[in-house]
């Protein structure tokens, strides 16, 4: 972070603290120890980002009301986590906060390293397919060190869809839904996405790049016409704008939750969760990836997060990854 960036954020903390008085631009001077002309850059900074802010020629400044809007400065205030958040990057717009994260990642960024961006024009979710990340929804990528041996990083799918669906549940009146491998769904449709990446050893992993995608506040009428019909977005469901900065504190605090158990405890703990939310296991799918196409029951998940299906003749074919369709109802 750059030191007029550090100092802003200085002078919204303090303006958050004393929200109901006035602190003259002569004390943010003195306690920051820049000119108030400087002062008085920042406060039109914040201004230009939604904050408002009172101002008088006597009394000095005082915050009115604060964007609810994901800048570091607002995550940073109410932030509870002890790992994920320790340093969050903004971006307006970027191509994917997955290529930045893992060029942070390379150059030695700390764990927890979040890459947020308002808009992204060049998001990717499985298999390569482009992914639809307009201004409304949450992007962003973490980056993880986790204690995992490669062969099982496929579990971090696993804590990252149950904490979204838990802070769907908390947060809201609608029923998440999660379909096989990382799936969010509401009413059958897809609200949220995930993609990992990582660089690994044979027994280690050097870094994860953890990628979300969430479709918070976007009108359906903003969708391709191609999505509409199998995604949709928090907002459109439940009828009403969500705040975004709660979601996404909320979210990150239950991914922590998730991420320190699959350590401590183990996967079997988040397979319980998961399973309290899943539509895949018990049900008929066809499963598809880069090799083809396969149908047939959904028995289980084994430790590596793959999915178990019993085809017509009786034996079970173990899948790794791929897209699983329902032959149900969701059809």
């Amino acid at each position: 972070m750059s030191r007029t960036s550090k100092r802003k954020q200085q002078v919204l903390k303090i303006l958050h603290r004393n929200q109901e008085q006035y602190i003259s631009g002569q004390e943010l001077s003195d306690k920051l120890g820049v000119s108030r002309t400087a002062i008085w850059k920042y406060i039109q900074s914040l201004r230009e980002q939604g904050y408002v802010i009172d101002s008088s020629s006597k009394l000095g400044y005082r915050l009115v009301k604060a964007p609810d809007i994901l800048s570091p400065e607002e995550i940073k205030k109410d932030l509870k986590t002890d790992i994920l958040g320790c340093k969050v990057i903004y971006h307006e717009e970027v191509e994917s906060t997955n290529l930045l994260a893992k060029s942070a990642a390379r150059q030695g960024a700390d764990e927890g390293t979040i890459i947020l961006a308002k808009e992204q024009v060049g998001g990717k979710g499985r298999l390569g397919r482009e992914y639809f990340c307009p201004a409304g929804g949450i992007w962003f990528s973490i980056i993880l060190h986790p204690d995992l041996k490669p062969t099982v990083a496929s579990r971090i799918n696993f804590v990252a869809v149950v904490a979204l669906a838990k802070t769907i549940d908390k947060l809201t009146d609608l029923t998440p839904e999660i379909k096989w491998p990382n799936d969010v769904l509401i009413n059958g449709k897809k609200v949220t996405g995930i993609l990992t990446e990582m660089s690994a050893e044979i027994e280690q992993i050097n870094y994860l790049v953890l990628g979300i995608g969430i479709n918070l506040n976007i009108g359906l009428d903003k969708f391709p016409s191609e999505l509409q019909k199998k995604a949709t977005s928090i907002q459109e469901e439940l009828g009403q704008k969500v705040p975004k900065l709660q979601f996404f504190l909320t979210l990150l605090e239950n991914l922590e939750e998730k991420y320190t158990k699959l350590q401590i405890e183990g996967f079997a703990e988040i397979v319980e969760e998961w399973e309290d939310y899943n539509i895949t296991i018990g049900n008929e799918v066809t499963v598809s990836n880069g090799e083809g196409t396969l149908s047939g029951q959904a028995v289980d998940i084994n430790d590596e997060g793959c999915l178990l299906v019993e085809l017509s003749d009786g034996t079970i074919k173990k899948v790794v990854a791929g897209e699983a369709t329902l032959n149900t109802e969701y059809n």
